[in-house]
């Protein structure tokens, strides 16, 4: 059976909506709809890093852009997995697939991808897959909600990303204290050129527990380029802090940060490298 890296409502709605990212455009306004993603894993045959990477740069990109174009996907984007992480992993690149509305569930439209597909320079979808099958095998996917996102994503970016494993009784306070300090305290960073973005997304409810997909929140900080990764993240201050969060008391933020880590766990941190990016990812905040 054939491995499709796109997610359903890509194979019969688009067909450039593949993978995890953030490319540009001009940001569309907030909103608090909800936002769907999913995230396909995904590992290169031996010898194909690079063929693969160039394949996304070129010809997944463009399926990912006619989604966009198409006014079902927000944004696509293809990101590589940076070492030292991919010792030992079972995937080296991430597609993200940011979609407009619910992700659809339907069966392929095999019409509508020959027609796309062809506009790529390929004869048809079957071409397409054998092309993008003897690059690199789909390991698996998740849907993903988006509860927070802000700034912006470019191919070149780097994103450093934390899944926290929360103790399901804290889980809707760790939600507050992200809303309450972590998200301005980010949006900080964003204005004065320290990051590029941040968000944070959850598994989606309707498709598995936190349990099944092994996290409850996965935050992402957006930044610039490698040399901006290695510098770290920006210091943390009082003074910082009340620039931020005029009115808060810092006492109190370091006091229930302290308490709500006691009740998780950091189950993964991982680097990526956007490679590839067509749209771009709505912004959502409360």
């Amino acid at each position: 059976m054939r491995l499709y890296f796109f997610q359903s409502q890509l194979r019969r709605a688009v067909l450039g909506g593949m993978f995890v990212t953030f490319a540009i455009s001009l940001a569309p306004a907030q909103t608090t709809r909800p936002h769907y993603v999913s995230i396909t894993y995904m590992q290169t045959l031996p010898g194909k890093a690079d063929e693969f990477r160039k394949f996304a740069e070129t010809t997944l990109v463009k399926l990912g852009q006619s989604g966009v174009d198409d006014g079902v996907l927000d944004a696509y984007y293809i990101a590589r997995l940076t070492p030292p992480y991919t010792t030992g992993s079972d995937y080296n690149y991430v597609q993200a697939v940011w979609y407009k509305d619910n992700p659809s569930l339907a069966p392929l439209d095999r019409k509508l991808w020959d027609a796309r597909v062809k506009k790529a320079g390929f004869t048809s979808y079957d071409q397409y897959v054998d092309k993008r099958e003897s690059l690199a095998k789909s390991v698996r996917t998740q849907y993903r909600t988006v509860s927070w996102r802000i700034g912006n994503l470019h191919a070149g970016n780097y994103m450093r990303a934390a899944s926290w494993q929360v103790e399901p009784e804290y889980r809707q306070e760790t939600a507050q204290f992200i809303q309450e300090y972590m998200l301005p305290l980010a949006q900080a960073r964003v204005n004065d050129g320290t990051s590029e973005g941040w968000g944070v997304t959850r598994p989606a409810a309707a498709m598995m527990s936190n349990d099944e997909a092994g996290f409850s929140f996965s935050i992402v900080n957006v930044l610039k380029d490698a040399d901006t990764l290695w510098k770290g993240p920006g210091t943390m201050s009082e003074e910082f802090f009340k620039k931020a969060l005029p009115g808060k008391n810092y006492a109190t933020y370091l006091a229930d940060g302290n308490r709500l880590a006691a009740h998780r766990k950091i189950v993964t941190t991982r680097v990526f490298e956007v490679v590839a990016l067509a749209g771009t990812p709505s912004k959502v905040a409360p």
